[in-house]
């Protein structure tokens, strides 16, 4: 009787450790799967121009931080990505645009007069592990530019959270908020988002004030 009791002890034992180990897996994987994980994708095309002086804030699509070259709307990017902790993704064409001013805006009036959609050269990550997704674009010709409708119509973001910021010459956002909204009609298009102009992104008031922007999504 005694060696029946302690057999069934030992297989109880270990039925209780394999229930246990099977309830923390189950309790971790639900706790990952509860976790909400922040996309940043950009588009960014650093122009050359001079950086010294007023040219260095005045430059239409680039800045010089911390000893480098960077493009404003990747510089807002990283800006995000830095205080969310988020993954980062830059929306990139498999062709270089060009990066002085004037040849750069003949190039997008092209493609916004032949309706262009430029290829994407690198994939997104998988979209099923993000609940929110920052896009960054500049304003060329008083829209997104087209590689960013190439952006919006071969990815599915229904259910996500997106969340616009441009940087700008003036425009603001010029309506491509609501062009996004008509793409992605399944997921929630956040209408404030954030729009800085070009003029002054070199300012040191610029961190904070995407800190508190982002502040006002978190507090929600």
């Amino acid at each position: 009787m005694r060696l029946i009791l302690n057999k069934l002890k030992f297989h109880l034992k270990n039925n209780l450790a394999r229930i246990t180990i099977l309830l923390m897996t189950v309790f971790v994987s639900t706790a990952q799967s509860a976790e909400k994980k922040v996309l940043i994708a950009y588009f960014s095309v650093p122009e050359n121009v001079a950086l010294n002086g007023v040219d260095a804030a005045t430059g239409a699509s680039v800045l010089l931080k911390n000893g480098n070259v960077v493009g404003s709307n990747q510089y807002v990017a990283q800006l995000i990505q830095q205080q969310t902790g988020g993954d980062i993704y830059r929306i990139e064409a498999p062709f270089e645009y060009p990066d002085t001013h004037d040849p750069l805006l003949e190039f997008a009036q092209k493609e916004k007069r032949t309706n262009t959609r430029p290829a994407i050269k690198t994939p997104l990550p998988d979209l099923e592990q993000y609940d929110t997704v920052y896009v960054g674009y500049p304003i060329w010709w008083y829209q997104m530019p087209m590689i960013m409708y190439t952006f919006f119509e071969q990815n599915n973001f229904s259910g996500k959270t997106i969340i616009p910021f441009t940087v700008h010459g003036g425009s603001r956002f010029s309506g491509s908020i609501k062009v996004i909204q008509n793409l992605q009609p399944n997921a929630d298009v956040v209408t404030t988002g954030l729009a800085i102009s070009r003029n002054r992104i070199d300012s040191e008031q610029i961190p904070s004030q995407v800190s508190q922007w982002l502040n006002t999504f978190t507090k929600q």
